[in-house]
């Protein structure tokens, strides 16, 4: 019985593989500037356009997929499957980094982004007690109650944090594609 490899699904797979390498690279790259967040509030301001960046590269590259693969044309179910399953490679590589980075390269950086997280409500609840407005004085309760929180939970474990973001990388694929597929697909009928 002689077995045949179909030359679109090889194409499709080693461009979801290469992709998935520069997806999780950059994947990387944010997690590294979010972990520097919490010590750093300028960084912190760079969080919300580098989620938008992974949605626009994520599109990018799932209409390179369509266009130069696919010959122009991918169901929406196909363009969903491939860009949840090109979130979770490049997910799993961040995952490997993010288990080493934090086991053996810097084993206390959890501890210390944990508890810079504890010193930026600190200093939120300082300043509001500062301010003098009845509505910064309402605030103070919640932020006490968070920093409470904060100091009772634990520090998670580099296996724990990487298992984390990759969940969060497959569930955050699964919503943007579900976004971005009908998008992509484009009417087979009218070609």
């Amino acid at each position: 019985m002689k077995i045949s490899i179909n030359p679109m699904g090889a194409a499709i797979n080693s461009y979801i593989a290469r992709m998935a390498l520069a997806l999780g690279a950059y994947f990387i790259i944010e997690y590294l500037v979010r972990n520097f967040a919490a010590s750093n509030i300028l960084l912190g301001l760079l969080n919300l356009p580098m989620m938008i960046v992974t949605v626009i590269l994520l599109f990018i590259i799932m209409r390179k997929l369509r266009d130069s693969i696919m010959g122009g044309q991918i169901t929406g179910l196909m363009a969903w499957t491939f860009g949840v399953q090109l979130m979770f490679l490049a997910g799993l590589l961040e995952a490997a980094f993010i288990y080493v980075f934090n086991e053996f390269i810097v084993p206390t950086n959890l501890v210390t982004v944990h508890q810079q997280l504890i010193e930026q409500y600190e200093w939120a609840g300082q300043t509001i007690e500062s301010t003098g407005s009845s509505m910064a004085q309402s605030m103070k309760p919640m932020i006490e109650q968070a920093i409470d929180m904060l100091k009772q939970t634990p520090v998670a474990s580099p296996i724990e944090t990487a298992i984390t973001m990759l969940s969060n990388n497959i569930f955050y694929g699964m919503i943007i594609m579900a976004i971005l597929a009908p998008i992509l697909r484009r009417n087979t009928q009218k070609q």
